[in-house]
């Protein structure tokens, strides 16, 4: 006899967002805090102010690319030459280079900070209630890996960014801040 698993219907919140958009210029100011030397970005809809108070700053130097498997090859090279760089990709971005992830920042241990946008989050929902399997999980496939991961829901959780840097560096492999509202 077979059992049958009803899915779990998302919920949504009576009260307040869970997570709140941060000011781009801050995400950008907290990132250039780091001593980051260079940011590879996919274009990113969900931080595009962060994206764009990072690119009127001198440091760090934006590197665009095409694809996430792309951006973890070039930061392996740039650490490989003495940089210090950093990932800022989505959450659907993340899925797509995981064979990549396992093998530059798992195997080879270099260092892999990500910054990850929760696109398609639903801000009135937490995590685990949210309908996209995307937003839902994650942070279970990160887990999975053995990927360190710190949540930046609101203005006051800033410091996470420093919290996930400090991870990759100090591991020599991957960590993520994970944002979970578009930047304002």
């Amino acid at each position: 006899m077979s059992s049958v698993t009803t899915p779990k219907v998302p919920t949504q919140s009576a009260t307040s967002p869970v997570a709140i958009g941060i000011d781009g210029k801050a995400i950008a100011e907290k990132i250039r805090d780091l001593g980051v030397t260079h940011l590879i970005c996919i274009p990113d809809t969900n931080l595009k102010t962060a994206i764009a108070a990072l690119h009127a700053q001198a440091t760090p130097k934006m590197i665009y690319a095409c694809t996430e498997d792309e951006a973890m090859g070039i930061n392996a090279g740039l650490y490989m030459s003495g940089h210090r760089p950093m990932l800022l990709i989505q959450n659907n971005g993340l899925f797509a280079c995981i064979n990549t992830l396992k093998a530059i920042a798992l195997d080879a241990q270099v260092p892999t900070f990500m910054l990850i946008g929760q696109f398609g989050r639903k801000v009135d929902n937490t995590v685990e209630d949210n309908p996209l399997r995307s937003v839902r999980l994650l942070e279970p496939t990160l887990a999975t890996w053995g990927v360190p991961c710190y949540r930046i829901e609101r203005p006051e959780d800033l410091p996470n960014l420093a919290a996930a840097w400090d991870k990759a560096w100090s591991s020599r492999g991957p960590a993520a801040a994970i944002v979970g509202a578009p930047s304002v």
